[in-house]
């Protein structure tokens, strides 16, 4: 699971039952990115390592 901020096409978009897929395009529009993403910047950046991100974000 991942937080983030609704805007209101995000919101329209819930609402109407999209599904998992369509709300990802929408956050992916919006900038947003998802947290594979963001751990593997933080893998980068030397935050964390690639065995802990892949511990958390694996389906």
């Amino acid at each position: 699971y991942q937080v983030m901020p609704v805007s209101e096409e995000m919101g329209r978009q819930i609402m109407a039952g999209g599904n998992a897929i369509q709300l990802a395009d929408q956050a992916a529009k919006e900038g947003i990115d998802d947290l594979r993403k963001s751990g593997l910047r933080k893998v980068r950046a030397g935050v964390i390592g690639l065995e802990e991100l892949n511990r958390v974000t694996k389906d």
